[in-house]
């Protein structure tokens, strides 16, 4: 009997084993055709939105005021110089040409004191025409350095009401660069994130309205609108003249802001200072670009600086991420993974076989675990656990850390001075005054947004060691959708706003080359 059951064990296990190894095939298989048919709808819905886009820029520039506009204006010029023409002919019918002349003649004599005849007055004539000829030819031939609009498209949070006053303004004034170390971007993609929402709702407004009242006063007089982004890819268009010498005219660059930064990227152009900017990956396109910076900057300090992990010290680290539903998180396992640190993602359900693809060693789902679940592959707990679901999972992470570990929150860092009333907001303006002259923007500043890291980035992208995570891209007259989609916590990885740039400043083509 013993026997029996035992082969009856064996047998119940192969059941088992086969039945788990159908049900993993299936689930990849399930995945990767969830993959194939996303890209062919993507596909699709991007060459029917070009195509619409197309048809409906065509009817508007053909339906717009301005050419309505146009049409009227020649229609009544050319009725008024009819006009003008059929009176001159009268007055030429009822004068003769020749008495006209010596009129002229005789008003010149009687002027200068000198003897003209007819002779004279025709060369002048000849000479008058002759050289507003020549001037009008060296005036069309003269072109201009550079020819801008005045107004752009932007993203824009009209008040702090939050996702209710965000909004596409097509009237915003194009910036222009006012200090020696700045750069112009035509913006090509930028990213949205939840942090957009956050700055429509408050968030780092104090310090926000001192940068705009004590450092952007030459080109900003009004804390609304408030150009919504923290990162986006472009081109460089125009330089200020003490900008780093590795930016040039036509480059491909990305940025990435703090949160605080009054002047955001949601917009066809932006004018940043050039700490901010670094060379977009060659690798990438301008979209896949735009889902690194802001997230990628924050996982970067997260796991090289606050973490002071590297290829030695992350050898066998056990390592969790929590709630790794964010773009941010899934930077964080790839840098950790690249690492070789043993890492562990608690995600909803629909984000594990993903971040099992990047890497990750074991997911939990973050809907049915119990913490028991999450320290069985660490009893002893983890040695550091990155925290992106905010504080309210503080407590949570800090029981799955470690005696000796860490508990690193990844995100907004909340600020206190969104909440001073008018006395402490008086007092802490003041001393802000003071702090930026000695520090500048560390003085608030929790991370430290640069160009260096930036291109710690581009060279993982290069190499291919990081790979953006794109969920959809919208076109800008989509914001409405774009920032609904990103609201519906069903997306995975960066949602993306592409600009046509149809209405962008250009640059007349310089010596380094031709735009585009």
């Amino acid at each position: 009997m013993d026997m029996k059951y035992a082969i009856y064990d064996i047998v119940n296990q192969k059941i088992t084993l086969m039945g788990k190894t159908i049900t993993d095939l299936y689930n990849g298989f399930e995945t990767f055709k969830v993959l194939i048919t996303s890209a062919l709808e993507n596909g699709t819905i991007a060459f029917d939105r070009w195509s619409d886009q197309m048809h409906q820029l065509v009817l508007e520039t053909w339906n717009s005021r301005s050419i309505q506009n146009l049409h009227e204006g020649i229609h009544v010029g050319w009725e008024q110089f009819l006009e003008a023409w059929l009176q001159a002919k009268c007055t030429l019918q009822q004068y003769d040409l020749n008495f006209v002349v010596d009129a002229l003649q005789s008003k010149i004599i009687y002027l200068t004191g000198n003897s003209f005849n007819r002779s004279h007055v025709y060369i002048g004539f000849a000479g008058l025409f002759v050289g507003s000829g020549v001037g009008f030819l060296i005036g069309i031939s003269i072109k201009p350095s550079s020819i801008t609009v005045t107004h752009m498209k932007a993203a824009s949070a009209t008040s702090y009401n939050g996702a209710e006053s965000i909004t596409l303004l097509e009237d915003v004034v194009t910036p222009k660069i006012t200090e020696s170390n700045q750069v112009m971007i035509m913006v090509r993609a930028a990213a949205i994130d939840p942090m957009d929402i956050l700055v429509a709702s408050g968030y780092g407004s104090f310090i926000r309205k001192f940068l705009i009242k004590h450092t952007l006063r030459k080109s900003m007089h009004r804390e609304f609108p408030i150009i919504l982004g923290r990162d986006c890819s472009g081109v460089v268009i125009d330089l200020g003249s003490d900008v780093r010498r590795d930016i040039n005219i036509n480059d491909e660059v990305w940025v990435s802001l703090p949160p605080w930064s009054p002047c955001g990227t949601l917009c066809e152009t932006i004018v940043v200072s050039d700490k901010y900017v670094g060379h977009k990956p060659q690798t990438l396109t301008h979209e896949q670009a735009a889902t690194l910076p802001y997230s990628g900057s924050l996982a970067w300090l997260a796991v090289f600086q606050t973490a002071n992990l590297n290829p030695m010290t992350a050898m066998d680290k056990k390592i969790i991420v929590y709630c790794g539903d964010t773009g941010t998180s899934s930077i964080i396992v790839q840098l950790c993974c690249y690492l070789k640190a043993d890492v562990t993602v608690a995600c909803p359900s629909r984000v594990c076989y993903f971040m099992k693809y990047l890497g990750a060693t074991t997911t939990y789902e973050t809907e049915t675990v119990s913490i028991d679940q999450l320290l069985s592959a660490a009893p002893s707990g983890y040695d550091y656990v990155f925290n992106t679901a905010g504080e309210l999972r503080y407590s949570l992470c800090k029981q799955l850390c470690s005696a000796c570990g860490m508990v690193i929150p990844i995100g907004p860092h909340r600020l206190p001075s969104d909440s001073f009333g008018l006395f402490r907001g008086f007092f802490y303006m003041q001393w802000l005054r003071l702090a930026y002259m000695f520090k500048g923007n560390k003085c608030w500043d929790h991370y430290e947004f640069n160009s260096t890291i930036l291109n710690e980035l581009a060279s993982m992208a290069n190499d291919y060691v990081l790979k953006p995570v794109l969920d959809k891209t919208f076109m800008e007259h989509e914001l409405e959708r774009a920032f609904k989609h990103l609201q519906s916590r069903q997306t995975i990885g960066k949602v993306v706003m592409r600009f046509s740039n149809l209405n962008g400043p250009t640059l007349m083509p310089r010596s380094s080359g031709i735009l585009f």
